[in-house]
């Protein structure tokens, strides 16, 4: 766990995003009102789909992998997508996610003690995209003009809108994610973004 006690891919990969847009939604508003496109991307993968939500184990209460937190921290990424989508229909904001591909990094570098997940990373690495072709999939989604469709879709790593999983597009789940997510943060939110996005 962390030091603020969630689970490292829970708080690292989603609740800092999640933070992180919460505490700028002010300024994303204020330029999408003067400019009328503004875009939010999230960065997901295609493991999402190996991903669940568990209210009852959100931090490994129940039971833990590495692997199955990994996905579901990239599930998470998808359905808060959708659900800021809804929460800012009108405003000229488009949210997007995407699966950016198996790229070249060192996101592998703490699997050294699992040695399973070591060898698939060290095999698929043969496969990777470099990081400037792994990035194409976000950068598409922040500055192509065709891709401002003030809804929220999900995008392969060739820049293809797909669609995720079931369990990703399931409304009711991610609107339990949301709550989950704003309660969680609750002592790290300002007051007034607290207010706001806890509905």
């Amino acid at each position: 766990k962390t030091a603020d006690g969630f689970e490292m891919h829970y708080q690292v990969n989603h609740l800092g995003h999640f933070l992180l847009t919460l505490e700028l939604l002010s300024v994303i508003l204020e330029t999408a009102h003067s400019h009328g496109d503004v875009r939010i991307v999230n960065v997901s993968s295609a493991a999402h789909k190996f991903g669940t939500l568990d209210p009852s184990n959100m931090n490994g209460e129940v039971s833990y992998s590495r692997w199955s937190f990994y996905g579901n921290s990239k599930l998470y990424n998808i359905m808060s997508s959708y659900a800021l989508q809804r929460r800012l229909i009108g405003t000229g904001v488009t949210v997007s996610s995407v699966h950016p591909g198996t790229v070249s990094t060192e996101v592998s570098r703490g699997l050294s003690d699992v040695t399973l997940l070591s060898w698939t990373w060290s095999a698929a690495s043969y496969f990777s995209k470099s990081p400037e072709r792994g990035a194409y999939s976000s950068i598409n989604c922040a500055a192509n003009p065709s891709l401002n469709f003030h809804q929220a879709f999900y995008y392969d790593s060739d820049g293809n809108q797909v669609a995720p999983s079931n369990m990703a597009r399931d409304e009711s789940l991610q609107e339990q994610l949301w709550e989950i997510s704003v309660n969680a943060l609750r002592t790290c939110v300002m007051w007034n973004s607290y207010q706001a996005w806890s509905f």
